[in-house]
């Protein structure tokens, strides 16, 4: 959601969907080739995947879905479908603080974000989030409430690097 909070605030037309309750399929026709999709995927709806959107983010793996899955290892290889199939022109975006997605590398760019001070493309620093050593946004500024949506904002912060500015990046985050 940030993530196409962040595209809207820069006046790009975005759908959401996936998981977070939307499904997408039904409104393609009416989306334009310069639209943003930006979709929530579980493990179990890449299982079978065999393309990777331009953009992904990985924010952390943990035992999750294993009544899905026959075991951890198929997990992982699910998630891991996201950027599998990426090319030389796609960006991963993963968490360095997590064990299982600090593993990880992508078949074009990867950019990792750590809340725990890891030198990152993104990282946190004295409570404010950088961005390849440039300050992007103040944590004290970010309305949701909870570590967890600093690092989602990190995440985003990454992912939409060289299409949203700054200031609409700060804008979402006190405002939404």
């Amino acid at each position: 959601t940030l993530i196409s909070e962040m595209l809207k605030a820069e006046g790009k037309k975005v759908w959401l969907g996936g998981n977070i309750g939307t499904p997408l399929l039904p409104l393609v026709p009416q989306m334009a080739e310069n639209d943003f999709a930006v979709v929530e995927l579980s493990s179990f709806q890449l299982m079978d995947m065999r393309r990777s959107p331009q953009r992904a983010v990985v924010t952390n793996l943990a035992p999750n879905h294993l009544d899905v899955h026959k075991d951890m290892d198929e997990y992982v290889e699910a998630k891991k479908n996201i950027f599998a199939f990426q090319d030389a022109q796609g960006l991963l975006v993963l968490n360095a603080d997590n064990a299982i997605t600090a593993e990880f590398a992508g078949n074009g760019s990867t950019h990792f974000f750590s809340r725990l001070g890891k030198n990152c493309h993104v990282r946190l620093e004295d409570g404010v989030i950088t961005r390849a050593g440039e300050p992007v946004l103040q944590t004290g500024d970010i309305l949701l409430p909870g570590v967890h949506n600093i690092e989602n904002y990190m995440a985003a912060i990454a992912a939409v690097e060289g299409l949203v500015s700054d200031e609409a990046v700060r804008t979402v985050a006190k405002n939404f």
